[in-house]
């Protein structure tokens, strides 16, 4: 899953879901929207456009997803791993 950071996010995720304890963190996100958090950081990054195209690369996720590279070979490898079991 992708975890929310900044305020600006939680702020974002809060008012689209309508529940504004969701300010008070990372743990009450976890606990009550895990997937919800990620799939709507992912909407509003519009991922499945950078995905969708035919060249893109683990590091071009990275960057979308963490503004670096860091730890990109270990995604890398995971990457990988992920393709020798998912056709």
């Amino acid at each position: 899953m992708i975890q929310l950071t900044g305020r600006y996010n939680y702020q974002s995720f809060a008012d689209y879901i309508d529940d504004q304890r969701v300010m008070f963190g990372h743990q009450y996100v976890a606990a009550n929207y895990p997937v919800t958090s990620a799939g709507f950081w992912w909407h509003q990054n519009e991922m499945n456009a950078l995905c969708d195209k035919s060249l893109v690369t683990v590091k071009d996720v990275t960057l979308k997803v963490n503004g670096g590279t860091n730890g990109l070979a270990d995604r890398r490898e995971y990457f990988r791993k992920a393709k020798a079991v998912i056709p």
